[in-house]
């Protein structure tokens, strides 16, 4: 009986740890690392501020400032934000990441979410790493475009953006958000 009642509080204890750890929980590096064209590329869990600096400024600052908000949507999508967490996938050396990102981040902003529920994880193009960060943060998760932005309520998934949104990036966040049937581009990719 004793042995069976370890067991069980054993099993509830991984059950929990699995669900709590839905969300990217790392430590943040803004790790930089030079690939072989000598171009830098930042790795594993960044800071918004990694971006704001040399040479990720360039691309980050220029489509950050040349997004035109939808204010309609961002007045619907700042109060289904609370209590969500997001996690966000990219790779500074790509091109979908250096439009979207920006742009991702400046929505994010407009509607007031709490950055401190917000992982951004940067990937690794080379062949024996693609799609990879150094500490794992991709795995279990399916991230095979970048950038991915996935929500989570109650460490559980409700939706993704992948690579590019369906219609505008603001109305396929609050299609997510309001729970509406989404179905992101690229949603047929397996693992």
């Amino acid at each position: 009986m004793k042995n069976t009642i370890v067991c069980m509080v054993y099993c509830c204890a991984l059950l929990f740890a699995k669900s709590v750890s839905a969300q990217v929980d790392t430590p943040i590096l803004n790790f930089e690392k030079k690939q072989l064209d000598q171009t830098p590329m930042l790795l594993g869990r960044c800071s918004i501020s990694a971006f704001k600096h040399e040479p990720y400024n360039t691309w980050f600052q220029k489509n950050y400032a040349a997004h035109q908000i939808d204010s309609q949507s961002i007045n619907a999508i700042k109060p289904l934000l609370k209590k969500k967490k997001i996690d966000l996938f990219l790779g500074t050396w790509c091109g979908d990441s250096k439009w979207e990102v920006p742009r991702m981040l400046k929505i994010l902003e407009a509607a007031g979410f709490d950055t401190s529920q917000l992982a951004i994880v940067c990937v690794s193009n080379e062949t024996d790493l693609y799609k990879k960060s150094p500490q794992g943060e991709e795995r279990g998760k399916n991230i095979q475009r970048v950038p991915t932005l996935i929500v989570y309520e109650k460490n559980k998934e409700i939706g993704r953006i992948i690579e590019s949104p369906v219609v505008t990036l603001e109305k396929d966040l609050l299609s997510i958000l309001r729970k509406e049937p989404y179905v992101p581009n690229h949603a047929n990719l397996n693992n």
